[in-house]
């Protein structure tokens, strides 16, 4: 019976290339083509096969009804793809990850039974798309993270922004107060994720998370706005479950990282800051920076987020002020001291983040005054805040005239990296040296932008 699995195996991917033709790329999955059980004990490729379009295989597990793994794989219009499969017993009978290359080549390994699915060397440029098992976005429908492979030593992890719904009317504003969908708002294409010399990260690897559950990564349940809308703030589950597929992904099982940046712009500043403490217990021997970047607000934040998005408790009790975000940072530093370094970065009179302040305040989603100087009270309290509790800290903050803050919409900096914007007498280009030195030396970061600001 064996000797037939290859001539077999070979059949149905000569069927699939028939058919792959017809079926456009996007998000919406081919059907499943079953494989019957006695046909993938043990499947190898050695030879280059060429496919085109999506092509999926469905592994069933004979003795689990239930179990099995889905994997489809996304194949360039052009080129060959190279496959190798060992035994499916190496694959966990638990995990449904959905891989899609919009292009090059890609060479998948099924692990050696502590990884998961992971690329191959070769492949270090090519971005990854991946579903988890139960990862959704607010609208409850499947969300996909980004990796790309690279030192399985080192890695960034980027959390992107993209606001946030703190009670029933925001709820039923999407794309005013949050972002629906899975999307990524060309941030791949940045200065600090490009593989290129002006990019020092450029050889790590990156798992990039989107902002798409409107609870700013931390929630793990369920609200319901005020025409009944469901929202699905699911950031804290989706984050963890990301994490642990990356981490199967590129260590293995009982392996970790000996460095993380963990990053986030506006609402994944926030996720950021309060999630630094769950990759620091699960990797206990990394050294781990967090930087965070544009998340300034104050609020009753310890009720939102455990009224509104469900947070752990363990998140929501570290919520002790206003200032949600230099809550986490100072407990954070308190707990695990030398293992964790802070980066923190801020707009004065920053334009979009004095919106939602004034919508926390008056529930008017605008510019105004006493917002603007609302917001530049709560940063100059944090940065006052920092550098009394964590004199380590690298800070940078973007100054702006009160002019300029009522007009010009600056939101986040990382984004910006690379960019020739005059920022404290110093050019964002040098961002990311700025970033890089803190993050691989022991020496604390310098800090931009604090002359005359705390005394203004």
């Amino acid at each position: 019976m064996k000797r037939w699995i290859f001539p077999g195996f070979l059949a149905l991917l000569f069927a699939a290339v028939l058919l792959a033709g017809l079926v456009p790329w996007d998000r919406i999955l081919p059907e499943k083509e079953e494989l019957p059980a006695d046909a993938v004990e043990i499947v190898t490729l050695d030879t280059v096969q060429p496919l085109k379009g999506d092509y999926t295989i469905q592994y069933d597990d004979p003795d689990d009804p239930e179990g099995g793994v889905t994997v489809t794989y996304h194949v360039p219009s052009v080129g060959d793809f190279p496959m190798h499969y060992d035994s499916i017993d190496d694959v966990p009978r638990s995990t449904i990850m959905t891989f899609h290359t919009p292009d090059g080549d890609v060479v998948v390994l099924f692990g050696d039974g502590d990884s998961v699915l992971v690329p191959a060397a070769e492949n270090a440029s090519i971005e990854w798309e991946i579903n988890s098992p139960g990862t959704v976005n607010v609208e409850g429908d499947t969300s996909y993270c980004r990796f790309r492979s690279g030192d399985p030593e080192n890695w960034v992890i980027y959390l992107a922004g993209g606001g946030m719904s703190v009670d029933a009317y925001t709820a039923e504003h999407p794309r005013t107060f949050y972002t629906t969908g899975t999307a990524w708002n060309g941030i791949w294409n940045g200065a600090f994720f490009v593989k290129g010399e002006i990019n020092p990260f450029a050889d790590w690897s990156y798992l990039l998370i989107p902002c798409d559950t409107a609870d700013c990564y931390i929630g793990q349940g369920e609200f319901i706005g005020a025409r009944e809308t469901v929202l699905h703030h699911n950031g804290y589950e989706n984050f963890t479950k990301y994490l642990e597929s990356f981490r199967q992904a590129m260590v293995g099982m009982n392996a970790a990282p000996e460095k993380i940046l963990l990053a986030g712009s506006s609402a994944g500043g926030f996720g950021a800051a309060m999630l630094a403490p769950v990759v620091l217990e699960i990797f206990p021997d990394t050294e781990v920076t967090v930087l965070v970047d544009c998340a300034c607000l104050s609020a009753d934040w310890q009720r939102i987020a455990r009224d509104v998005w469900h947070a752990p408790e363990e998140i929501t009790d570290r919520m002790t002020t206003d200032d949600c975000v230099t809550d986490a940072l100072v407990a954070a530093a308190e707990t695990y001291g030398g293992r964790l370094k802070i980066l923190y970065l801020a707009v004065e009179s920053d334009a979009t983040l004095i919106q939602y302040q004034e919508y926390l305040n008056t529930g008017d989603f605008a510019i105004s005054p006493e917002a603007r100087n609302h917001y530049n009270e709560t940063l100059k309290a944090a940065v006052k805040r920092l550098r009394e509790a964590v004199p380590d800290a690298g800070i940078w903050i973007w100054r702006r005239s009160p002019a300029d803050a009522l007009s010009t919409p600056v939101h986040m900096i990382i984004p910006r990296f690379g960019s020739k914007y005059d920022v404290g007498n110093e050019l964002l280009t040098n961002g990311l040296s700025w970033v890089w030195n803190a993050v691989m030396h022991d020496a604390p970061p310098l800090s931009f932008g604090l002359d005359g600001f705390l005394d203004d």
